[in-house]
């Protein structure tokens, strides 16, 4: 069955395959240091969410979409889509 949601990594992973141009590695320490940098953008646009057990659920289309936005200086509207 496959969801709209993932965990974290594995939507960092996708993301990081799809856009070699950006230079990210897909570890776990690449995903963090991004989040630290972009974690409320990727909150407010519900493309990430903290689940339970203290690791991230990631939305497939949103996260992308708002990931690319924040590694490339463009601001994100509301719900993934880019300016």
């Amino acid at each position: 069955m496959c969801t709209e949601w993932t965990t974290g990594l594995e939507a960092w992973a996708e993301f990081v395959a799809n856009h070699p141009e950006l230079g990210y590695r897909r570890d776990h320490w690449a995903f963090h240091n991004f989040l630290r940098h972009f974690k409320q953008a990727l909150i407010d646009h519900d493309a990430i969410r903290f689940a339970k057990r203290r690791f991230w659920v990631a939305h497939r289309d949103r996260f992308t979409s708002v990931a690319f936005a924040c590694a490339t200086g463009v601001e994100a509207t509301d719900k993934g889509t880019v300016s």
